[in-house]
């Protein structure tokens, strides 16, 4: 029998699950080595605990009316978050109820599983599909105006000969082809960020602004942040934030084809800066109006007749793959001000990043 019992309880240890079992009064009275080693405590700490005393205090009174129904109703699942040493943690609570061959009330065991990851996962697909869903309205609904232009156009150049219809015929196909590039664009970079490395804000922020940068206008980074990111899409992101705030009403290529909600033109100066919770990107350009500031981020929104309204949803889509949370405010100079938080890996001196 011992040799059973020390064979059980190694089998427990090696689970990657916690295995615990709760007296009839909802006290710890055995579990496995993977809770020592979550919760850093020992065994003199962890004995006698109630299931609730693990969790956040948000989360707690869920876990005391799951304890409730075990012995109400002989079982119960429960999801609840903790802090451990490996970081905060979503876990699945199981807990069913044990007897005595008389009926009589022992306690209840279960085990508790770490679902950080397939929650998040989960999220992740539901916002995909989301996407999905928004892409067909959109393409439903943005190609038709263009459509319907360039085959107005082509009908009467078919009819008059008119060689001017068919350069306005070119426009509308060229209209189309920037919307579907878009949507393309966001269906790749709307994809969960999986493979990540250490990325220097001020480095990549440098390197986009390369691709957007007008004569007259600025950039000034007073950053050394250093965020786990995919720095190609980072790079891209930085690319269309300072599209917004540069390249329309200004001497640059791309005014054709911008998307530009504010319109800061060629003399605007962007600053990239760090913040309490991450960074921003702030500009010295006109802002952007209180009452359009909750839509600058929807799909298909755009201030002016030739943008396609998809840049700075592609900034925002990026942002929330990454797992950063974005809004807009005002600036200290009255421009517009985007802050993302985010999660850094570090901050490097000044010396090092020389």
């Amino acid at each position: 029998m011992p040799e059973t019992r020390r064979t059980l309880h190694n089998a427990l240890d090696a689970l990657d699950d916690i295995f615990y079992i709760y007296d009839e009064h909802g006290r710890l009275v055995f579990w496995n080595d993977h809770l020592n080693e979550l919760f850093d405590l020992t065994d003199e700490q962890i004995e006698g605990m109630m299931p609730a005393e693990f969790f956040l205090d948000a989360d707690q009174p869920a876990v005391e009316r799951a304890v409730e129904r075990i012995f109400d109703d002989g079982e119960t699942v429960v999801e609840a978050r903790a802090d451990t040493t490996n970081g905060r943690i979503r876990f699945e609570l199981t807990g069913r109820k044990l007897t005595d061959d008389d009926g009589s009330v022992l306690g209840f065991c279960g085990i508790g599983r770490n679902v950080t990851e397939r929650r998040e996962w989960e999220r992740q697909l539901a916002a995909q599909n989301d996407r999905l869903t928004e892409f067909a309205t959109i393409l439903a609904h943005d190609l038709r105006n263009p459509l319907a232009v360039a085959k107005g156009y082509l009908d009467r150049y078919l009819a008059e000969g008119e060689t001017v219809d068919i350069d306005r015929v070119t426009d509308s196909l060229d209209r189309i082809e920037r919307i579907v590039e878009d949507v393309l664009t966001v269906a790749i970079e709307g994809q969960a960020v999986t493979d990540v490395q250490p990325v220097a804000l001020d480095a990549v922020a440098r390197d986009a602004w390369e691709m957007v940068a007008i004569n007259g206008a600025t950039l000034d980074v007073r950053t050394s942040l250093v965020v786990d990111a995919d720095a190609t899409r980072v790079r891209r992101f930085f690319e269309n934030l300072f599209r917004n705030s540069v390249e329309h009403g200004s001497t640059g290529s791309r005014t054709e084809s911008d998307d530009a909600i504010e319109h800061g033109g060629a003399d605007v100066t962007v600053t990239v800066r760090e913040t309490d919770t991450g960074f921003a990107v702030v500009d010295d350009g006109p802002g952007i109006p209180v009452a359009e500031r909750d839509h600058v981020f929807d799909p298909g929104f755009s201030r002016t007749t030739n943008g396609t309204g998809f840049g700075l949803y592609i900034v925002q889509t990026i942002a929330e793959a990454h797992g950063w949370a974005v809004a807009v405010t005002e600036g200290d100079a009255g421009g517009a001000q985007f802050e993302f938080a985010t999660m850094p890996v570090m901050s490097l001196d000044a010396d090092e990043t020389s």
